[in-house]
């Protein structure tokens, strides 16, 4: 079947013949369809969506999500969201099996231009687009001139497509900024990067923790690097030879500036990887030396891990971070740290117990070393109350002795 090419003005045709819309997130986020929704938010008014856009990269009150009739993700709207939104409770490795369950007739996927066989690459995310592309009747190729195109991306036969719209805009940029490290972050980083070795495999976040774990790993040789996210800092990682070039980059989402987006045209040895493969146990299971970098909102005594409220209000989602934790501790020759600050808007982020309104975003069992800018907990090895004893060491000075309190209670 041959895809058909379309007008963005023929678009409201296609969704008035469906019910049920997914939108991928990060990266992949269709802005065309904010453009149509614009000006004709009333062939969006029947559909139900689902999403997987995230607070901060995503435009929760971009024009197509005010439209819908109805609207679940996996992360807060935060303010300006929908008002019709719901979030749906799921780990990464999870959102393709809700997504499967939808079961979306429409979806949208930014492509390049088609290569020499006819293959276009999803070029800055794969994460969900298998999964959507396997249910959905029909299938939009977005064709953006200016997406950048890995030989080692997530690439579709131009014919899986129904049809085909053209996108000329330049793909968004999501900068990391140019705040100078702070002297709390740069202690952590510090510590953190004293736990990775030559040859090990990484997974990070975003942020400034990353990125300073990153700065910090220049003289490290032969890393591997598997991810469900990388940035900008990936770059200079890369050019400062510490990455093993024998072991392609792995990661589902690549977000960043556009001097990173043009840095990224035509690297071989960058892949995108969908979710089912990226955050999959038989995947990370596979991976030896794998040391998992995530941060947290706070940690309580027994390790437990909250990353998603804050005063009473959802502020994320657990998202990957249980995948890839539980990977990294089980990992031979792994580790799963958690990095944060001790304190955070006055208060200690290290508290006696999690509060009972409060996810447990990783179980304790799951977390191998605690790191503030006081130092590294190693809680390997230890019993409970000795990995308690670990985690008040790197509190914040005023706040140890409550902790200790809160513990002999």
């Amino acid at each position: 079947m041959t895809a058909r090419l379309i007008g963005l003005d023929n678009v409201p045709h296609l969704l008035r013949q469906c019910e049920r819309l997914f939108l991928q997130g990060t990266s992949g986020e269709p802005l065309a369809l904010h453009a149509v929704a614009d000006v004709r938010g009333d062939a969006f008014s029947h559909l139900s969506a689902l999403t997987s856009f995230v607070a901060g990269l995503n435009r929760f009150d971009g024009a197509a999500m005010r439209a819908v009739r109805g609207v679940a993700g996996f992360f807060p709207a935060g303010p300006g969201g929908p008002e019709v939104y719901r979030q749906i409770v799921a780990t990464y490795s999870g959102v393709g099996g809700e997504i499967d369950r939808f079961a979306p007739d429409i979806v949208f996927v930014p492509v390049s231009l088609p290569d020499s066989s006819g293959r276009v690459s999803t070029g800055l995310c794969a994460e969900f687009y298998d999964v959507a592309m396997a249910s959905a009747s029909c299938r939009v190729a977005v064709m953006c001139t200016d997406l950048p195109t890995l030989p080692g991306g997530f690439t579709f036969d131009l014919e899986a497509f129904t049809h085909i719209v053209r996108d000329d805009r330049t793909p968004p940029a999501w900068p990391e900024g140019t705040a100078a490290p702070d002297q709390v972050t740069d202690a952590i980083t510090l510590h953190v990067a004293s736990l990775v070795g030559d040859g090990s495999a990484l997974q990070t976040g975003i942020g400034k923790i990353p990125a300073g774990v990153f700065a910090h790993l220049a003289k490290r040789r032969r890393l591997r690097l598997h991810s469900g996210l990388l940035s900008d800092p990936l770059r200079a990682l890369v050019e400062s030879g510490a990455v093993d070039r024998s072991a392609p980059i792995c990661c589902a989402t690549l977000v960043g500036s556009h001097g990173f987006q043009r840095w990224l045209h035509e690297r071989s040895d960058i892949v995108l990887r969908p979710i089912s493969y990226t955050h999959a146990f038989s995947t990370l299971s596979a991976i030896d030396g794998f040391i998992a970098v995530n941060s947290a909102l706070e940690i309580d005594l027994f390790g437990q891990v909250n990353v998603e409220k804050v005063n009473g209000r959802h502020v994320s989602a657990c998202g990957g971070l249980p995948d890839f934790a539980a990977a990294a501790h089980r990992s031979r020759g792994g580790l799963s740290i958690i990095a944060l600050p001790s304190t955070g808007n006055g208060r200690s982020r290290i508290v006696p117990r999690l509060a009972p309104d409060v996810p447990v975003s990783v179980a304790g069992h799951d977390v191998d070393a605690v790191v503030t800018e006081y130092g590294v907990a190693d809680l390997r090895g230890k019993d409970a109350e000795a990995r308690a004893l670990a985690i008040i060491r790197v509190a914040a000075p005023g706040a140890r002795r409550a902790l200790q309190a809160a513990l002999g209670a």
